[in-house]
């Protein structure tokens, strides 16, 4: 998927757990974006897609319940941007009926779920992790 919209370094937080599962949301999108609009079914489509939908939940849980554990004050602002998303892929993969369409849906699900977010948003969580120098540094390699 070499158009961009895959990991790339500088979207490293620091903080392991964050950014492995953002890593392997990556990872996810790009066997959707494998696929071959005429040698690949929608069941298989609908498998990935489906893994993506829970893994992308798991993943919000556990960005939250960290923001929760170091008193990240954005919150409630965060966690209503994850359901959002949740909601914008959900709409967006529902109503495409052909491989293809999801295909082409899913260039702009990346950069605004996982790009623009993790860019936008998540970077927020590293920066306050490391401006409190709290018990939770060790969580976030400080690599300003």
């Amino acid at each position: 998927m070499a158009n961009g919209l895959e990991w790339n370094e500088k979207y490293r937080l620091g903080i392991a757990t964050i950014d492995d599962q953002h890593q392997y949301l990556f990872e996810i999108v790009a066997r959707i974006a494998a696929l071959d609009s005429v040698n690949s079914d929608k069941e298989e489509l609908k498998a990935i897609l489906g893994e993506l939908s829970s893994y992308m939940r798991e993943h919000f849980r556990d960005e939250e319940a960290y923001m929760r554990r170091i008193g990240f004050p954005e919150y409630k602002y965060h966690q209503k941007l994850h359901a959002e998303i949740i909601e914008f892929v959900n709409a967006s993969v529902t109503r495409s009926p052909t491989i293809t369409m999801i295909q082409t849906k899913l260039k702009f699900i990346i950069k605004k779920a996982l790009i623009d977010h993790i860019i936008e948003e998540d970077t927020k969580i590293k920066l306050y992790t490391v401006s409190q120098k709290s018990e939770f540094i060790d969580d976030c390699i400080v690599d300003l």
